[in-house]
């Protein structure tokens, strides 16, 4: 029955120990061996991290929201635009990742179910205190600002807690709004598109028809 190999590096303090002559030895041995091999024997090589402890640590970053800004509703403008105050200051801000159906466009005609998501957004955050998350990019060409918008401040995020807390994907569950993803802020596009898909399967909201 063969013995199995121990998997040993060898520390600095057996280097040392080794001695001068045999440490120029080993060194020869060693540059004869890159020489041939292309790298050096695995006694001498770290190992490398391994990808689930990779895996973890990203998923542990990840976890850990950063940059949540607080603030106040202090007007709805339809369904996927409000003003928030943020440190006295009044911020028109455009919920990323979702659109809902017009209501107020100049050149527009009020479309199906936009008083619906009008309503429900007006309800859900008039006078709210709320946290502004922002993606890569923090506003869009009109100067509006670019969130996702928490009803609670995320301690940790989860696909539990974006759906329990964040109003962005509240409109998409509901049937109040599609999918409608502003480049380069796409944090959320894979977990925004299940959520419609969720909801188209259910025929809710603006989804009723089809």
């Amino acid at each position: 029955m063969a013995r199995k190999k121990a998997n040993k590096n060898i520390s600095l303090e057996e280097l040392k120990a080794l001695g001068p002559v045999k440490l120029i030895l080993l060194g020869i041995i060693l540059i004869a061996a890159y020489f041939f091999n292309g790298e050096l024997p695995s006694i001498f090589q770290t190992e490398p991290e391994t990808q689930t402890q990779t895996q973890n640590q990203n998923q542990s970053q990840s976890q850990k929201p950063s940059g949540i800004i607080e603030g106040v509703v202090s007007k709805v403008v339809d369904g996927d635009t409000a003003v928030i105050k943020v440190d006295g200051q009044d911020r028109r801000v455009r919920l990323l990742g979702v659109d809902t159906p017009e209501t107020v466009h100049p050149n527009k005609p009020v479309q199906f179910y936009g008083k619906e998501a009008s309503n429900f957004t007006k309800q859900s955050l008039t006078g709210r205190r709320v946290w502004l998350e922002y993606d890569k990019s923090p506003l869009d060409r009109y100067q509006r600002h670019l969130a996702y918008v928490w009803l609670e401040r995320p301690d940790s995020i989860s696909e539990s807690t974006i759906r329990r807390d964040m109003f962005n994907a509240r409109l998409l569950l509901e049937g109040y709004a599609k999918v409608m993803i502003i480049n380069p802020n796409r944090r959320y596009k894979d977990l925004f598109n299940k959520f419609q898909s969720e909801a188209q399967s259910s025929r809710k909201g603006l989804w009723a028809g089809q």
